[in-house]
């Protein structure tokens, strides 16, 4: 049978490339009438032309690599055309492996380009992070096991924190295990938190909800979405499944609201399914790395000890739509 679901998408520069091209072009021309209405009579005209003329084919070279330059993934195959319109093809098994290019500071570095190599190390193509399906692309070579290098050092920098550098695999059985492990490792995360602004007298309740990534809406609060993969347990899991980490703050029984009528606390998505890009496989489901959220969540605590003092809020009992778990991903027993 055809796979319905064929890997296919485009990476292609960003729409603000563009833009900028037209506005570099629109500015040499309102340089060039404003110059040719109101002329210097002590300018130099030549070098005034000349730069005139460099900006121009600036601004035009930006909006034809806009139109030319994109990277076409189907399947297995791959099309790369360059800002000049010239086409290359190649497959999935003609690329050896690729480097992330690094950018930013020593402590703090982050992928700005990705360069593809052939089996006999020689380049394919290159491309920036910031075009628009470019992340898309490298989660397709990870998917793949295409090995991956920094240009700038022979290992991974530790500091590096790309998203998708940060997910791993995981299978339906052992979600369990993970969320239970990842539970333990939160609690003394907020229980410290507790401990140190215990002058705001209050806690924190959090636990694991799993959704249908559509039942997560921004037209109702979070404490009101509803989850159908918690009330009917099933082996399959739903295409769009999602586990998250809920946590609201507390004060006695009663949930911290803001004046704005919004419960407060926030959410740290774990696990979720989603496309896989590797040939041959349909889903994939994904776990983000441990140590990383962790990382998130000490800052994203730390912030919210720093807002608190400065707006005003309320007490309220609410009654959730789900219920908050220590631990997800239970089988069914039927």
């Amino acid at each position: 049978m055809e796979r319905e679901d064929k890997i296919s998408f485009q990476v292609k520069e960003h729409g603000i490339v563009l833009a900028g091209g037209i506005f570099v072009i629109g500015f040499v021309l309102f340089i060039l009438v404003m110059g040719l209405r109101y002329p210097s009579a002590g300018g130099n005209r030549p070098v005034f032309v000349t730069t005139l003329a460099a900006m121009l084919a600036c601004g035009i070279l930006v909006c034809v690599m806009y139109f030319h330059r994109r990277l076409i993934v189907e399947e297995m195959r791959i099309y790369y055309v360059n800002f000049r319109g010239k086409k290359k093809e190649f497959s999935l098994n003609d690329i050896g492996y690729c480097k992330l290019g690094l950018s930013g500071n020593k402590k703090e570095p982050h992928a700005e380009s990705i360069i593809v190599y052939d089996l006999m190390g020689k380049k394919l193509c290159k491309l920036e992070m910031n075009m628009t399906g470019a992340r898309k692309f490298l989660q397709y070579l990870l998917d793949n096991q295409v090995k991956i290098e920094w240009a700038e050092a022979g290992k991974e920098p530790l500091s590096v924190r790309e998203p998708e550098l940060m997910v791993k695999t995981v299978c339906r059985e052992e979600i369990g295990r993970h969320t239970e492990a990842f539970y333990e490792m939160i609690s003394p995360v907020f229980s410290d938190w507790e401990k140190q602004y215990q002058r705001f007298d209050a806690h924190w309740e959090f636990g694991f909800v799993e959704y249908a990534q559509e039942e997560i809406t921004a037209q109702k609060d979070m404490w009101q979405w509803e989850s159908t993969v918690q009330a009917n347990k099933e082996d399959e899991l739903p295409e769009d499944y999602i586990c998250i980490v809920e946590a609201y703050l507390k004060r006695g029984e009663e949930y911290v609201m803001n004046r704005k009528g919004f419960v407060t606390g926030f959410v740290i998505p774990y696990i979720w399914q989603n496309q896989s890009y590797q040939i041959g496989e349909s889903r994939r489901i994904r776990k983000m790395d441990e140590t990383y959220l962790l990382e998130r969540l000490a800052i994203r605590l730390r912030l919210m000890a720093e807002e608190l003092p400065r707006h005003s809020y309320h007490m309220q009992a609410l009654t959730f739509g789900h219920k908050l778990q220590k631990k997800a991903g239970e089988l069914s027993k039927t």
